[in-house]
């Protein structure tokens, strides 16, 4: 069974644009009944996993350098995150996402988007919670069905 959580529990969730929260929400994604690793997108609505998965992305790449992220992912997940990029991020990203898939094996490439993740870090965080915001009710249903206060 889903999650449940209250309305004021999710409107405390999405009011603040804090870094954790955006980790939080990704977070409980993984509970969501819709949730599957083995498909490319997960098995989420377009917006949910284009917010999972570039949370991954920059998380990955900031850490332990991007050449990392393109590894470990499957080329129909890669696939999939261009195509939800090209659909919901501001301009550049889906770009950049494409450089690093057909070039993540080039040094001088590689570099080049491991530097763009870390130049836009604070603007990808901005986005990703214009986009939780702008698709609240298809996230609040992916974070678990909501319970009314009442119960």
């Amino acid at each position: 069974m889903a999650t449940k959580f209250a309305q004021a529990y999710l409107d405390t969730l999405f009011s603040e644009p804090e870094f954790q929260k955006l980790v939080e929400i990704a977070g409980y994604f993984y509970s969501s009944e819709e949730y599957s690793r083995d498909v490319p997108d997960y098995g989420l609505p377009q917006p949910a996993f284009v917010f999972q998965e570039t949370l991954i992305w920059f998380s990955q790449a900031i850490r332990s350098g991007v050449w990392t992220y393109y590894e470990a992912t499957p080329r129909g997940r890669q696939d999939a995150m261009h195509h939800a990029l090209e659909h919901e991020a501001p301009p550049g990203y889906a770009a950049t996402y494409s450089l690093g898939m057909e070039t993540c094996q080039d040094n001088v490439k590689r570099q080049e988007v491991d530097e763009w993740i870390a130049a836009h870090e604070n603007d990808c965080n901005l986005w990703l919670w214009r986009l939780a915001n702008r698709y609240r009710p298809i996230f609040e249903r992916a974070c678990g069905q909501i319970q009314s206060d009442d119960s």
